[in-house]
Parts: C-alpha cells; structure tokens; sequence
C-alpha cells in the first residue's frame, strides 16, 4: 500500500492587467487551491488493465481527492486545481493505459453536467465524479485525465490517424461550480509521455470565471483563465 503526503495552498490573487483604463479590471480578488499527493499507484506496475480494475484504481484517487475539495471550499477557495497525472500515475505505455482514458465531449461543442445527466456519454464514470465533487462544494475544479478521441478528430480532420486507430491526450478539464463541464486541454509539449499523442493543432483554451476580474466599465463580475501544463512553461510560445 502506498501511503501519501498532501500538501494543499490556498492563495489569494489580484489580478493586475496594466494600465488604468475604460477597460481595466479594478478592485477584484479571488482565492485558488492547489493541492499536489503521491499518488497511490497501482500494484500491477503499469500492466494493462481492465476498465474495472482502473476505476477502482482511480478511485482511490479521487477519494483522497474529495476531503481535500471540501477543505478547499470551507476556506473560502472559489477554483481547486489537482494536480497531472494525479488519478492515474504516470510512466504508462500506449496499451497498459487504455483502461484509464474517457472520451472527453468538447465544451466547445456542447454544454454538459455530468453530474445532472450521467447517462448522455458512456464510460465516462471519472468526469462523472469529478463533476459532482465541483457540484457538491460550490468549486471551480480543474482535474488531470486521459483522454480519447476517435478518428479523424472533428478539430482538425485532415490530421493523420495514429496507427492504432484513435488519438490519445493528456488533458485537462475545468468544471463550473454547478459541475458543467467547461473546458478541455489537450498538451501539446509531452515530456518522455509514451501514452500520449501530441495534439495535431496546438490549442488555447480559456474558460470564464465570475471571480476572475470586475470590468471597471460594466460593474459586472467576469473573468478569463487560462489553461497550461508542466513543460509548456518551458515554450515560450505557450
């Protein structure tokens, strides 16, 4: 069994965005949690596993995960960001992966809550509980997972298929408080990530907050955030 340390950080932002001006967002804050654990591991060491035996295998994640959302929340942090790869672990192959991966709706697309409609998209069990968890404690939550996307991918179809038939990506994905799924972030810059494919497209992904920033020129709450991953700090195109 493998035991774990956590660390959580509840940090208070002001955003700053330049100059004063009809534009500017003025005299607003929020408050984010970042939780980081050694993830427990599986006991097989990475051999494939059934879907079962990943769920299982991810819940004991995700049950780590829950207690510290509503510790998040009990002080006052509007947005939780989980940390890469912390359902699943890391160092997988291609196929000792396929049992983790769900295949993620682009928000882009359509407008769902796991969490109030389960059943529109099947084996999708972990979006499902992550949904809720922001649902249950009122969160913005931002969690890491693998995702799965048939080919050709509707963002860019002209893409060559990997050989095996689907895309594979690391991803991030942001939950509204209500748990509707808001945003989806594949990485581009993978770093020794043998399950992964690198996205055909490089992509930006921002998502809307009501905490983010007040335009001083509406007096209206709303903010833009945007998404990274590890090494992506190392580009400075990203």
């Amino acid at each position: 069994m493998y035991s774990f340390v956590a660390i959580s950080v509840i940090l208070s932002f002001t955003p700053a965005f330049g100059k004063p001006g009809p534009f500017s967002l003025s005299g607003s804050s929020y408050t984010a949690a970042v939780y980081e654990h050694h993830f427990i591991l599986d006991q097989k060491h990475h051999a494939p596993l059934s879907r079962a035996e990943a769920l299982q295998h991810m819940q004991k994640n995700l049950d780590v995960y829950e207690p510290q959302a509503a510790q998040a929340a009990q002080q006052g942090a509007q947005i939780l960001v989980f940390p890469e790869y912390g359902l699943n672990g890391f160092n997988f192959t291609r196929t000792s992966i396929s049992g983790y991966l769900e295949t993620i709706p682009d928000p882009e697309e359509e407008h769902w809550n796991p969490c109030t409609d389960p059943q529109r998209h099947s084996n999708t069990e972990v979006l499902h509980t992550l949904s809720c968890m922001a649902r249950r404690h009122s969160l913005y939550l931002v969690a890491n997972m693998g995702d799965l996307q048939p080919c050709p991918l509707k963002s860019s179809p002209s893409s060559t298929c990997p050989p095996d038939g689907h895309w594979q990506f690391n991803t991030n994905v942001v939950f509204r408080s209500d748990g509707e799924l808001v945003a989806r972030y594949h990485k581009e810059n993978l770093y020794f990530e043998q399950a992964f494919d690198t996205p055909p497209q490089p992509e930006i992904v921002t998502f809307d907050t009501p905490f983010a920033g007040k335009l001083k020129w509406t007096s209206s709450w709303k903010g833009s955030l945007g998404l990274n991953m590890c090494t992506h700090q190392c580009w400075p195109a990203t």
